[in-house]
């Protein structure tokens, strides 16, 4: 019986986070970002790290303003990143994807033909550099801190190769009158001034050779990013096996997961590849459990449409459920059913996310679930890759390793049983150490409160799948002329 009476939360209801309620989601993020660092699934574009890293150079070399990253942020890089926004808007350049910002500065409008800077156009405290400028560091362009003695600057410092990365960018628009008379000053600029400006400075990095040479020489470097290099590769030969030309999340997830995998598709990869690969198949497989265990989550939360103790509230699930399985057969017996095919997993996940067949969520997350348990049982072809598995006891959600291993302990159980373990333990239970966490951090994760034992849903539930950081990094290699 649960007896506890909490949380009621009322107090922080106005401060409520939907980001990964069941606390999974972040260990294929973590993944990710080793076999994929600098990267990430917001920093699409190559032509911000090179402008980041200009602003650092500009700033130090030229600026008169006091150094340090208050002044820095609000009084110069801003101020740039609003200007060069606006450029683009107004020259209504071809290229504005990932160009962040741009529909909040097409609010503003001309004095006497002067646009005055808007420091309310966007909200992120590094404008629209704001996910890019930690890549910037990690691809050792500037320094926030003495590597030798382990002290932070009061400022950050530009590297030699920072350096060369910032005179490469600004050879190409130094003779641009913005450049010349208004980068410095705080002054409104003129329409033709931008106008000159947007026409040389662009997202594509069209005209910036050496700017793209040193950023691929950079951040491609094997003695850095290793894992970089080889998912840029695994990046190349993808699109050299499947089309493409207009890429879609769920195209990566097919090739990631099926295509490659020798418990899918299995075409060819060659051996260099079969490492980087692997670590993508988990990555996949981490998405499509965590879709699995929400969609049923997301119907528990429908069900539950009054207050209803711990046990009603499984057991109404369980009843209100459509079902083609004997519940009362044993785990093991339907396993066998649950090696799904590409289009059946992606059909059930598309059903739970719509809802449109919302009594069939359950049996379609438990039999995804039960897929990545066939799917990385037993995986000796696994290499280094294998340590990804554990990946989730230390952060307190649910690792591939402890799928295995209940799959395993309630084998010769009844369906039910597991069901009923998984619902309470890895649903109602990991919602609540999660958004615990949540709470003493000042933020209000419950979908559900608990009076005196009873159970009270708060706030609806959706479910989406992750992005998949080769489509950002597929969009970088294609700025950078190398794919």
């Amino acid at each position: 019986m649960d007896i506890r009476k909490g949380p009621i939360l009322n107090d922080i209801s106005s401060n409520f986070t939907t980001r990964d309620s069941l606390g999974i989601e972040s260990v294929a993020a973590s993944i990710s970002g080793e076999i994929c660092p600098v990267v990430t699934t917001v920093t699409p574009r190559a032509f911000y790290w090179a402008f980041a890293t200009w602003n650092y150079y500009d700033f130090l070399k030229n600026s008169l303003l006091e150094k340090n990253g208050e002044t820095f942020v609000n009084k110069f890089l801003r101020r740039q990143d609003y200007y060069f926004v606006l450029s683009q808007v107004l020259n209504h350049a071809p290229d504005q994807n990932g160009l962040n910002a741009k529909t909040n500065v097409e609010w503003d409008k001309p004095v006497e033909g002067l646009y005055y800077y808007n420091p309310n156009y966007f909200s992120m405290y590094y404008g629209g550099m704001t996910y890019y400028v930690p890549g910037c560091t990690t691809m050792d362009m500037i320094r926030d801190t003495d590597y030798e003695t382990n002290v932070r600057y009061s400022f950050v410092k530009m590297t030699p190769r920072g350096k060369d990365l910032a005179v490469s960018f600004e050879k190409v628009i130094e003779n641009t009158e913005y450049y010349q008379k208004y980068r410095l000053l705080n002054v409104p600029v003129p329409e033709d001034v931008l106008m000159e400006y947007g026409q040389t400075i662009n997202m594509s990095l069209d005209g910036f050779d050496a700017t793209k040479e040193i950023l691929r020489r950079n951040m491609f470097d094997e003695r850095i990013n290793k894992k970089l290099v080889d998912s840029s590769r695994y990046v190349s030969y993808i699109h050299e096996v499947y089309d493409m030309s207009e890429p879609k999340l769920d195209y990566y997830r097919e090739a990631l997961f099926d295509g490659f995998s020798v418990r899918g598709e299995g075409r060819e990869l060659p051996e260099d590849l079969r490492s980087i690969a692997d670590g993508w198949e988990i990555v996949v497989g981490r998405q499509y459990f965590t879709f699995g265990l929400e969609s049923i989550w997301k119907y528990m939360l429908l069900a539950l449409d009054h207050p209803m103790k711990k046990r009603t509230w499984i057991r109404s699930v369980i009843e209100n459920s459509e079902w083609s399985l004997n519940l009362d057969a044993t785990l093991a017996s339907v396993l066998d059913n649950c090696n799904l095919s590409y289009m059946e997993r992606e059909n059930m996940c598309e059903n739970a996310r719509r809802a449109v067949d919302a009594s069939k969520m359950v049996e379609d997350g438990l039999r995804v679930v039960l897929s990545m348990y066939n799917r990385f049982v037993d995986r000796s072809d696994f290499g280094e890759e294998s340590t990804y598995l554990t990946w989730g006891y230390d952060s307190d959600s649910i690792a591939f390793d402890e799928l295995i291993s209940t799959v395993d302990l309630y084998k010769g159980k009844p369906i039910r049983d597991f069901l009923i373990h998984l619902m309470d333990e890895w649903l109602i239970e990991q919602h609540y150490r999660t958004a615990f966490e949540k709470m003493l951090n000042g933020r209000n994760g419950f979908y559900y409160e608990i009076e005196d034992g009873y159970y009270v849903h708060k706030h609806p539930f959706d479910l989406g799948f992750q992005g998949i950081r080769l489509m950002q990094l597929a969009q970088v290699m294609k700025d950078l002329d190398m794919l």
